[in-house]
């Protein structure tokens, strides 16, 4: 077998397999977000149902749940309920859709990383073994959706980085709001690349692209007057900034490790603390005494819904918060080191934590939108490390599948559901 057809062979079988395992837990109603994406699903669909009935202004819930993010998701999927009239066809047409973020994570992946495009193929289709991402693809969640529309407006910015093209600056702004106007707190994001046209666009630009901008955000003041809880910033900021913090930073450990393990990456972290100066291994002793001193005193959901991967662990094995305190404390200290080392870090440290001021912090709010953003965002060494070779790219396949026959395993042995019950 020739080298090009090896390579036709292995693309196949990693990009099927995926794929495939998708539609088979389409097939089964798999829920591996613990129950969360279906619930939301059903919650909502009264709405889209009557978002299909044309009524926008009674659009009612179950119960008395009044809708939190803003309507473009649920107005997509009433298009298609109003055509088919068919429940399942509607989770079946997104299922499809949701196969549009390894494509354009694979085209953002291009434009910043000059790799083989079979290493860039392998990357991008591991996504599909993420637990949250199945759940929201098999119960079209608005999660994705605004995922979705990030990957496709942060690849215009890089074409328009890439040609200098006026319009691919407009396409990126208009995809970064049907962002927003699936979920508010892409809003963050939005304002990134605002910043960026602000600090590189000659001024007769960036006045265009902003009033641009504010074109997009007058569909958004009309439906926060319609729903103000849209616009209230008392649903979205926490009421215990320090455990939220500590519960970001745990989660954000969890999916940094995913590509810490990679011999390249580890070697340069060594390294990195190896030439740590007094004061800094002085300041990492403190924070380390500070943290494990004050989250006693920190009000953590008692029910354990939210919380991360640690979180649960922790209270699975130990009964306590121990593993989830250390976790958080590891996110601290790396995400230091890793901004020692390329200071643009900070950029996605920030984002992600602005985005997630919520008081109880979900892992969906980080998968897998973190990895995408460290990944595109712009050129880095973590990333640079796993794409060099298909060895290291092979690695990460095979962790976030770990990953994913974890999350099947739990979801098949519900120890979440009884951890969340007692």
């Amino acid at each position: 077998m020739t080298k090009i057809n090896q390579n036709k062979f292995l693309i196949f079988i990693f990009v099927l397999l995926p794929i495939l395992s998708l539609f088979a837990g389409f097939y089964l109603n798999e829920d591996l977000s613990t129950g969360g994406s279906r619930y939301d699903f059903n919650l909502t669909w009264p709405l889209i149902v009557d978002y299909s009935n044309f009524n926008f202004l009674d659009a009612r819930l179950k119960d008395d749940a009044i809708p939190r993010h803003l309507p473009l998701h649920y107005f997509i999927l009433s298009i298609v309920y109003k055509i088919f009239n068919d429940q399942n066809f509607v989770r079946l047409l997104y299922l499809l859709f949701s196969l549009l973020l390894p494509f354009f994570l694979y085209l953002n992946l291009t434009k910043i990383y000059n790799q083989d495009k079979f290493i860039l193929i392998i990357f991008s289709i591991s996504f599909l073994f993420f637990p949250f991402f199945r759940a929201s693809a098999i119960w079209a969640n608005s999660h994705l959706t605004a995922t979705i529309f990030f990957l496709i407006g942060n690849y215009f910015y890089l074409k328009s980085k890439e040609e200098n093209v006026f319009a691919y600056k407009i396409f990126n702004l208009l995809f970064l709001s049907f962002a927003i106007y699936s979920i508010q707190s892409y809003l963050i994001l939005f304002l990134y690349y605002l910043y960026n046209y602000f600090s590189s666009e000659k001024f007769n630009n960036f006045i265009k692209l902003f009033l641009f901008s504010a074109i997009l955000a007058l569909p958004g003041l009309f439906f926060i007057s319609l729903n103000p809880r849209l616009g209230s910033v008392k649903s979205y900021i926490t009421q215990d900034l320090l455990a939220t913090i500590l519960t970001n930073f745990s989660i954000i450990f969890f999916f940094l490790s995913f590509i810490l393990i990679n011999k390249e990456n580890i070697s340069i972290i060594l390294d990195k603390i190896k030439v740590l100066k007094k004061i800094e291994i002085i300041g990492i002793l403190f924070l380390i005494v500070f943290v494990f001193y004050i989250q006693q005193f920190l009000h953590f959901d008692p029910r354990l819904k939210g919380g991360g991967f640690f979180n649960k662990l922790s209270y699975l094995v130990l009964n306590n918060n121990f593993i989830f305190v250390v976790s958080s404390i590891l996110g601290l200290i790396t995400t230091y080191i890793i901004t020692k080392q390329d200071p643009k870090f900070l950029y996605v440290i920030t984002i992600m934590n602005l985005m997630s001021l919520n008081y109880l912090t979900y892992q969906k709010y980080f998968e897998p939108l973190f990895l995408i953003i460290v990944a595109i965002l712009f050129k880095n060494f973590l990333i640079n490390n796993i794409l060099s070779s298909f060895k290291n790219t092979l690695l990460f396949y095979g962790i976030i599948f770990l990953y994913f026959v974890v999350g099947y395993i739990n979801f098949s042995n519900e120890w979440t559901y009884r951890l969340l019950s007692q």
